[in-house]
């Protein structure tokens, strides 16, 4: 089955979990896959995913917001467990951003990829990378609107297989205006 939401990249790089970071500082980074979507009239969400960093972009009336986790030679930017910030955006009253760690073992790692297939598949907005020498190494993002509570809700995936290790971060952004969900 052919997935819309699926890139092949060769070059899976090897890293530990540790060595990611979250950065909220960084402009938009070239990336081998991406996708967009419109969220109402005035907000798009782009979803970006490389071999070092995957990011959220969101745009509402010519600003940015831009959430990067990768790589980095800054160990200042660790990931957050949780964090919560007010006003990161003249457009947003409040971003939340989690992160958890999981290990498993090689069976189990089977079991987390094909729901993490089932979660792209079912989700308005998905976009993976995914080694084309090692299918287990992918990272994967997923985003929607949720016009109840003015949010566009993210989340991401990063698989290690060399270690048995899921990075997973979801964010949650709300909007100051309410959300209405483009036709």
């Amino acid at each position: 089955m052919e997935h819309r939401w699926l890139t092949p990249l060769h070059g899976h790089v090897v890293c530990r979990p540790e060595q990611f970071g979250y950065r909220t500082d960084l402009g938009v980074l070239d990336a081998p896959a991406g996708r967009s979507l419109r969220v109402d009239e005035h907000t798009v969400v782009e979803l970006r995913v490389g071999s070092l960093h995957h990011q959220c972009v969101i745009t509402h009336a010519g600003e940015q917001w831009v959430e990067t986790v990768g790589l980095f030679e800054d160990t200042a930017a660790q990931l957050p467990t949780l964090c919560s910030i007010a006003h990161p955006t003249p457009f947003a009253s409040h971003v939340e951003v989690g992160c958890t760690v999981t290990e498993h073992s090689p069976r189990g790692l089977q079991r987390e990829l094909a729901r993490l297939h089932d979660t792209l598949d079912a989700a308005p907005l998905a976009v993976c990378v995914q080694d084309t020498e090692d299918p287990a190494a992918v990272t994967a993002a997923t985003c929607h609107a949720d016009p109840d509570s003015h949010a566009v809700l993210w989340w991401t995936w990063r698989v290690l297989p060399e270690s048995g290790h899921i990075l997973r971060t979801r964010a949650q952004l709300r909007l100051r205006t309410p959300v209405k969900l483009a036709a």
